[in-house]
């Protein structure tokens, strides 16, 4: 019982875990004040809940305003790319839905809306773990999204519950960002692992689990 609420117990564990969540939640909603900015935060939310939540790498607010900062105007790129094709989508089916119902209309408009955004999540963390050009984030985000369709599909789920969770519960706002990047990265890092090199798996099987990878290594 004694360990149970000590510092290093479950309890003490649980709560800072839980702090952790909101204090990144909220540090996503701060810097995604001036909507352009979004982008850039969204990559940061991702690399910190990834290195930090995940895995116990660094800290928070280091971790958050590191990733920003040097991601910043790829992120903002993309992010203002996905805002112009969201953009002129929903014009067309504006003057579109002049020949159709509004039940048509409405359920375009959720359909567009939804792929321009689960890409912009695949394009944004992929600037968190990769280091390219815009053009070629763009495609590879895209290519990656149709070939593994089965988890751009749980995406879709993760996004929409999250959007919908902010919406029925006004203070969801203040953890749920994290909790669907922590779960927006179990799924795409099970992607991303694929395009990367064995030497590079290796150094983040290092960085993230060192005295697993090192007893794996002198079993070898």
């Amino acid at each position: 019982m004694g360990n149970f609420f000590s510092t290093d117990g479950p309890l003490f564990e649980g709560m800072a875990y839980i702090i952790n969540i909101i204090y990144v939640s909220v540090l996503w909603i701060l810097f995604s004040i001036p909507i352009i900015t979004i982008g850039a935060s969204s990559t940061a939310l991702y690399y910190t809940v990834t290195k930090v939540i995940r895995h116990g790498r660094s800290y928070i607010f280091r971790e958050f305003w590191q990733s920003f900062k040097s991601n910043l105007k790829q992120s903002t790129a993309v992010w203002l790319i996905y805002l112009v094709m969201m953009g002129i989508l929903l014009v067309d089916i504006r003057v579109m839905g002049a020949f159709g119902t509004a039940v048509s209309q409405t359920l375009q408009f959720v359909f567009v809306v939804g792929i321009c955004m689960v890409s912009a999540v695949y394009a944004l963390a992929y600037i968190a773990r990769f280091t390219q050009d815009v053009r070629h984030i763009l495609t590879n985000s895209v290519l990656m999204a149709i070939r593994h369709l089965p988890k751009t599909l749980l995406l879709v789920v993760v996004l929409a519950a999250a959007v919908l969770g902010c919406y029925l519960f006004g203070l969801g706002i203040v953890f749920i960002p994290a909790v669907a990047a922590l779960v927006d990265s179990l799924i795409l890092e099970s992607i991303f692992v694929q395009y990367m090199s064995k030497e590079d798996r290796e150094k983040e099987a290092l960085r993230n689990h060192p005295e697993q990878y090192e007893y794996y290594n002198r079993k070898k």
